[in-house]
């Protein structure tokens, strides 16, 4: 055989194996929401605290299905807390949730997904409907209920992902909600090995999700800054300044 057929021969096989191991991923996150969605119903009225226990449990079941591998470093997160990172993929609150248990905030669109919206509820997803103050301020409601029952709750003040080039400015909203709860801000930062994983401007969500499904493995890097105090009375802008500064300043710890 020719070094030419041999050559498409492999490439050939490498595709098929691609193709078998997104089926499976694909796959077994239906199994794994659907399960979730059960357990959601038995228990629609959960702690707080046990709905982030459930989200990391659920977090590290999709990352080892997706060949996700998360390496962490800096103090472990400690309950209660609003916790902040860098955003730039879906993948983000699955690694923090894996390490840290916690409750996220997410964007209104991502409730009507079929199938994973039902398991974003189950997990006590706070929604929010960006540019709505209304919205916004129901949202920080729920999450400040959250924190003050014990729980941790995830929040990516950018508003939105980006390329993992640039820090956006962060909204100080969830900033104001420390404040009122008077627990602390820990800054995290989030990187990953391969620029695919990044999903942002008009990408679309099922095309993006297909190529990461093919993709081997992926590593993810998550570091911990040290808490912020926060206080009543505390500026949330200045406490958004300060969040801003560690969260870049993680990049290159």
């Amino acid at each position: 055989m020719a070094l030419s057929e041999v050559l498409a021969a492999s490439a050939v096989e490498t595709l098929r194996s691609r193709r078998l191991r997104g089926a499976q991923r694909a796959a077994g996150l239906v199994v794994v929401t659907a399960r979730l969605i059960v357990e959601g119903l038995a228990e629609p009225d959960a702690p707080a605290r046990t709905l982030a226990f459930r989200a990391q449990r659920t977090a590290r079941r999709l990352l080892d299905l997706h060949g996700v591998d998360v390496r962490w470093a800096g103090p472990m997160p400690v309950a209660p807390a609003v916790l902040v990172t860098n955003h730039v993929s879906y993948l983000d609150p699955l690694v923090i949730a894996s390490v840290a248990p916690c409750i996220a905030i997410a964007k209104q669109e991502s409730r009507r997904w079929p199938l994973i919206g039902a398991g974003l509820r189950a997990l006590g997803v706070v929604f929010v409907r960006r540019g709505n103050a209304h919205s916004g301020a129901v949202a920080l409601r729920r999450a400040k209920r959250a924190v003050e029952r014990g729980a941790m709750v995830l929040n990516f003040p950018e508003g939105t992902t980006g390329d993992g080039r640039a820090l956006a400015p962060f909204c100080r909203g969830i900033f104001g909600l420390a404040a009122l709860a008077g627990v602390p801000v820990v800054p995290a930062h989030l990187a990953y090995d391969d620029e695919r994983v990044h999903w942002f401007g008009d990408q679309k969500f099922l095309p993006h999700y297909r190529t990461l499904c093919r993709t081997a493995r992926i590593h993810a890097r998550l570091r911990f800054g040290a808490p912020i105090a926060v206080h009543a009375g505390d500026d949330p802008r200045e406490i958004a300044h300060r969040s801003r500064a560690v969260v870049a300043a993680l990049d290159h710890a």
